[in-house]
């Protein structure tokens, strides 16, 4: 066993009310504003994340060589003996990525989660009975998820990027009270709270928003149930950039956050986003779709060789590390302020006691 932070111990980061909301509004303004200037890095890289899924057989998974253990808190690690130091490294890393995704997201959740940590993403389909491009998946239910440090195609996977988005899915599942939401909500989700730019995700949408178009709700929910690849990266890729509109919608993103309040009650999925957005999805798509074109009006000279990387790369650089020092500024100042009215309300809680007007005297 291992003596790790536990997830829904007070060693897990604090769920603060005041300052947390803003400082996770600057982090996601940040990232989403970096993602913006290296799209092109991205489209030179050719970077992609790995597949995944939130489907399988009931609990129970079968994953023989998964013999070794660590338990943290109500978190059950289960891993093969050869990825021992990932697997603790997982251990150490996962309370803190759960508390992370559970606050913003929802609140607070149960915690009880089975991850089972294997060499290969074969293991994941054999055990599962998902499709063998899959790396990772989730059964939200039973809250066990099985992740693979490597690929179908033998590549090393994103751990922090795969155990985060099934994560988000368990989270999402209890934050709802298990009532049933549409797979394109589920997934997107997933993708925009895995705590990581994803430069694929972003070439793919605009490859479909300038190519052949991004499809409908409709469509878009058939995406993840069909076997064409082309076609579930871009379901994959819209539902992110969908959810991640609805999410900054405001400020702290709390209309998301009661989207899922409404559900919990038991609202059906539309109702509940006109009773916390005050619009009907079907107008909040609308407004999605039509900024699209102009978010990525870089993509028609990048994918045409018009603009030449070796140009754009260093503004990417200053930009970015102008960016980040804004960021950091920002931080720092918001912690200022947190201890100002820290220090205030400390002050004003003071109570004078007067002093007996006759000795001996008891209250």
């Amino acid at each position: 066993m291992s003596a790790l932070p536990p997830i829904g111990s007070a060693a897990r980061p604090a769920k603060t009310a005041g300052l947390g909301p803003v400082v996770a509004l600057v982090r996601r303004r940040a990232l989403r504003w970096l993602a913006a200037c290296a799209m092109v890095l991205g489209l030179w890289l050719g970077v992609a994340g790995a597949a995944r899924a939130t489907e399988g057989r009931p609990d129970g998974w079968d994953v023989a060589r998964a013999t070794e253990t660590i338990r943290v808190g109500r978190l059950e690690l289960r891993y093969e003996p050869d990825l021992d130091e990932p697997a603790r490294m997982l251990a150490e890393q996962a309370p803190w990525w759960w508390s992370e995704i559970e606050t913003e997201l929802a609140g607070d959740v149960d915690d009880t989660l089975r991850v089972t940590f294997v060499e290969h993403a074969g293991r994941v389909a054999e055990a599962s009975g998902m499709p063998h491009w899959v790396a990772g998946v989730a059964h939200p239910p039973s809250g066990e998820i099985i992740i693979a440090r490597h690929g179908p195609d033998g590549a090393p996977t994103n751990l922090e990027e795969l155990l985060r988005h099934e994560m988000a899915h368990v989270v999402l599942h209890r934050a709802v009270d298990g009532h049933e939401v549409p797979r394109w909500f589920h997934e997107g989700v997933a993708e925009a709270y895995n705590g990581t730019l994803s430069f694929g995700r972003s070439q793919t949408l605009a490859a479909a928003v300038f190519g052949p178009g991004v499809p409908d709700l409709e469509r878009l929910e058939q995406g993840f149930h069909g076997s064409d690849g082309p076609q579930v990266a871009v379901a994959y890729a819209a539902a992110r950039d969908l959810v991640e509109h609805l999410r900054g919608y405001d400020a702290t993103g709390m209309r998301l956050r009661q989207v899922l309040t409404e559900l919990r009650a038991g609202r059906r999925f539309e109702v509940a986003f006109i009773r916390a957005y005050g619009v009907s999805l079907e107008e909040l798509v609308a407004e999605w779709r039509r900024g699209l074109p102009g978010r990525f009006i870089w993509y028609p000279l990048a994918a045409s060789g018009g603009l030449p990387f070796i140009l754009v790369a260093p503004l990417v650089a200053i930009a970015w590390l102008r960016r980040r020092r804004k960021v950091r500024r920002a931080y720092q100042r918001l912690a200022y302020e947190d201890e100002l009215e820290r220090a205030a309300w400390q002050s004003a809680a003071v109570v004078t006691v007067p002093a007996p007007a006759h000795a001996g005297a008891t209250c």
